[in-house]
């Protein structure tokens, strides 16, 4: 017997089936890109998304970079987890967060889209500061925050006619280095260490000589991007004033004479440009005067919707090897003898194929790919692999045969070379207190097989949904990890010379 009145129960049917609306209608993906957190020594790029009219980032990855996670219930409809001194439980498409005893509003309601639980970006200054005791800004509507003691720095730009040209004066509020490139008929300003916050984004000029000039740091590297109004320009950038203004001549072409056109100053010889690759395949070049530093290729497994192995507190494997990468990043480096590439920047899957056009025209000295995944009922364990000669990869049943390409025998005639790397990694791994690290092991790794470089792939576990991550993804193990990797490869490759 029904507990309530017909026209009771007609009442409640139509109002469950509202708030199911007002749940899932706006998980609905708009737009997907980077958001940029900017630390004290580092910067990190979390996927950030528009759903219905609010950026959402995913919960789990933004606390891990602030610290960790040390416990994680999740239930149907909501989550509590641990985090420091304060436990926090949000509802499935509730505003109110519990904060330790505290309710806190947010904005817009928690969500849970793609496996992972989202919040609304607001919460980075409503509740972050007060979980990290850290000073942090963000200004609603940008895609980035400066964490701690990093204060951005901005800039104002002013416009002045020449006679076969355009001056530009950038005047940033702090120090900056440049670099500079061009692509597709634009100008490119790297702008090196700043951490800038612009005023606007995009800034549209009504001259003859120049279009516009955007800020863009989606793949965490802060560059002004200058466009042209007319095809054929001269670039003239110099600095001045400390290095905190930025003077750009847009001339006309040499005349006849070949003499650049006279403006307020003499010109300066035109710098050499190289073209812009994007960064998932490069990073910014390096100052002519230095010497080129060799690559080292980082891979990330697995990204965007390929969310890869899950374990049952709700870590996502291919967060959890981005974060480790991005610390191996850092560790490499720090020895100021690498420049480091990675295969794919934020939340993206590039295919095989990309991430090895990557790896191979890089000419690197080492390629690491990184997974994680269910490693028997012991952890941390760290399994080193180097691509097994001969094998034929796993082919999905019922997938046709893939066709044989000029790269899939590149491996082949590194496999030694892999396999003394393989070594050297293993032994600095041993030495993190608790990890079990057996000996290498060969497999036939589709990551391994087209790479032209010594390449292995590094495994640890478990990460399973019958078990929490645990210290797999704690910062000290990670850590010891990156500090592991980046000895073996100074091991492997001293001073950037491969053995």
């Amino acid at each position: 017997m029904s507990l309530f009145k017909p026209s009771l129960r007609w009442a409640y049917i139509a109002a469950a089936g509202f708030t199911i609306i007002l749940i899932f209608w706006p998980a609905r993906r708009v737009e997907s890109q980077n958001f940029v957190f900017y630390l004290p020594s580092q910067r990190k790029l979390v996927p950030v998304e528009t759903i219905g009219n609010a950026a959402y980032l995913p919960l789990l990855p933004v606390l891990n970079l602030m610290g960790q996670v040390s416990a994680l219930q999740e239930k149907r409809g909501s989550l509590r987890l641990w985090f420091g001194a304060y436990q926090l439980r949000f509802r499935l498409g509730q505003r109110k967060v519990e904060l330790n005893k505290e309710t806190v509003m947010l904005p817009a309601p928690a969500l849970h889209v793609h496996g992972q639980w989202m919040v609304p970006a607001a919460f980075l200054s409503i509740i972050l500061p007060r979980l990290t005791g850290q000073a942090i800004i963000y200004k609603a509507g940008t895609g980035r925050a400066f964490i701690g003691n990093v204060r951005p720095i901005s800039y104002t730009v002013a416009l002045e006619k020449e006679p076969s040209g355009t001056r530009i004066e950038v005047n940033f509020t702090g120090k900056v280095a440049i670099q500079t490139a061009s692509t597709n008929g634009k100008w490119v300003i790297f702008m090196g260490s700043a951490s800038v916050e612009p005023l606007e984004p995009q800034i549209s000029f009504q001259d003859p000589y120049v279009k516009s000039l955007d800020f863009d740091d989606q793949d965490g590297q802060p560059k002004l991007i200058l466009s042209p109004a007319e095809p054929g320009m001269n670039f003239y950038p110099h600095l001045t004033n400390g290095g905190q203004t930025l003077i750009v001549d847009l001339v006309k072409p040499l005349l006849a004479t070949g003499q650049p056109p006279a403006l307020h100053a003499p010109a300066k010889p035109p710098v050499t440009v190289l073209p812009v690759v994007p960064p998932s395949a490069r990073p910014v070049a390096a100052a002519p005067q230095a010497p080129r530093l060799p690559a080292i290729v980082l891979d990330a497994g697995h990204g965007g919707s390929d969310s890869g192995a899950r374990s049952r507190d709700g870590i996502l494997e291919k967060n959890l090897v981005a974060q480790i990468v991005g610390r191996v990043q850092s560790a490499l480096e720090a020895t100021k003898k690498y420049r480091v590439i990675l295969t794919r920047p934020g939340d993206s899957d590039p295919t095989f194929e990309q991430r090895t056009l990557t790896a191979n025209t890089s000419l690197p000295l080492v390629f690491l790919t990184f997974h994680a995944g269910e490693l028997g009922d012991r952890s941390p364990v760290i399994t080193v692999y180097t691509y097994q000669a001969g094998a034929a990869p796993a082919i999905a049943t019922g997938a046709p045969l893939e066709l044989f390409t000029r790269w899939d025998e590149a491996q082949q005639p590194e496999i030694g070379k892999s396999r003394q790397l393989a070594l050297d990694v293993q032994q600095q791994l041993t030495r993190i207190q608790g990890a079990i690290v057996p000996q290498p092991q060969q497999a036939p790794v589709r990551d391994l097989r087209s790479i032209a470089a010594p390449a292995i792939a590094i495994e640890v576990g478990t990460l399973s949904p019958e078990e929490d991550a645990g210290s797999i993804a704690s910062a000290p193990f990670q850590q010891q990890l990156a500090a592991a990797v980046a000895a073996a490869v100074e091991q492997f490759s001293p001073g950037g010379a491969p053995k």
